[in-house]
């Protein structure tokens, strides 16, 4: 008997013939593009709707080993601090801009959008962009915020602001690494 037999009887050998039923595959599966997909696996992408398979696409290398623009936090500070201070300045002045979990989480999500769509516009190609946006609730503390990354420190570079009223504080911070 060997150790798989010993720690799962009921698996394959011990009384009978008992199989999984994750394992009990039919002999003949569904064609591509049926409404039914076997052991939750989504149809596979390399077939076409008739089940031909799909030629595959094969890219040549650019040997571009340094961007073409550099990416400069210069540039992209500016953007983060107008955003995070319109937002949450906006809300201050209507005298609404208490801290509110869900609130702040949804306003989050909207400012980290907004940032991504104003810098991916200023065209830094082959960089991958990372945006965190964090809002939390000032109790007469200070909060350090810290970020490990590894990265390549000629090419790979970053972005952060922060802005803060008396009740929330919030930062944003665009990381954008060099995609070769």
């Amino acid at each position: 008997m060997t150790t798989a037999e010993k720690r799962a009887p009921h698996i394959g050998g011990g009384m009978g013939k008992a199989k999984s039923s994750l394992f009990d595959i039919p002999a003949k599966l569904d064609p591509v593009g049926s409404s039914h997909i076997s052991l939750a696996v989504a149809p596979s992408l390399d077939m076409d709707s008739e089940g031909h398979p799909r030629p595959k696409v094969v890219y040549e290398n650019t040997y571009q080993m340094e961007p073409p623009q550099r990416f400069i936090p210069e540039r992209v500070k500016p953007v983060i601090l107008d955003l995070l201070s319109s937002h949450i300045g906006a809300m201050d002045h209507i005298g609404a801009m208490e801290y509110h979990p869900v609130e702040c989480s949804t306003l989050a999500k909207t400012i980290a959008q907004e940032i991504m769509t104003k810098v991916k516009a200023m065209n830094f190609s082959r960089f991958k962009l990372i945006c965190l946006v964090t809002i939390g609730e000032k109790r007469s503390q200070d909060v350090r915020q810290g970020s490990r990354c590894l990265w390549d420190a000629s090419r790979d570079n970053y972005a952060a602001s922060s802005y803060e009223n008396p009740h929330v504080f919030s930062t944003g911070t665009v990381y954008a690494v060099y995609f070769e």
